[in-house]
């Protein structure tokens, strides 16, 4: 078993261990943030653990942003994860090829189950779109091919080639 030594060397030896000192704190960092994330902890406090782990969790599922103003024609950049529950009147996808979405090594290995999860992730994203749904795909990137378009292709979408 490595000293307590070794194994700080190991993560990353001393230049990471002040860094990490002088790092801010996230409270200084993100205070509207955290002070919303204290809120709605505080609101979940229940009689046992259980209880305000499930109020938590509900909660969290149903949280927005309400309260808190947003400009109008404000762009949100998301991942695919983080579009899950969200609605947008305009979606853009952009490299929805498959070796560009999360997933895409399934194909390569013929993992079934991650390659499920690759085809709901991508269905996830564009489901939130309201008015208008945009996928991007390129042929090519820095003169190498980007992968195919499996999933566009199971839903039944043809590309449009643009120069």
């Amino acid at each position: 078993m490595p000293s307590v030594e070794e194994l700080i060397e190991r993560l990353g030896g001393d230049r990471l261990l002040e860094r990490i000192r002088a790092t801010r704190p996230v409270a200084e960092r993100y205070p509207a943030s955290v002070a919303r994330l204290t809120a709605l902890v505080e609101a979940s406090a229940s009689p046992t653990l259980g209880e305000s782990i499930e109020l938590l969790l509900s909660r969290v599922a149903l949280s927005r942003s309400d309260g808190f103003a947003t400009e109008k024609g404000r762009v949100s950049l998301l991942t695919l994860h983080a579009t899950k529950g969200l609605e947008f009147s305009r979606v853009y996808i952009v490299g929805a090829e498959d070796n560009q979405l999360p997933g895409y090594r399934a194909l390569e290995s013929d993992d079934q189950h991650d390659i499920q999860e690759a085809r709901r992730l991508l269905y996830v994203g564009m489901t939130r779109a309201k008015d208008r749904l945009v996928l991007t795909r390129a042929l090519q990137r820095d003169g190498r091919a980007t992968g195919g378009d499996l999933f566009l292709r199971e839903a039944g979408l043809e590309a449009t080639v643009l120069d």
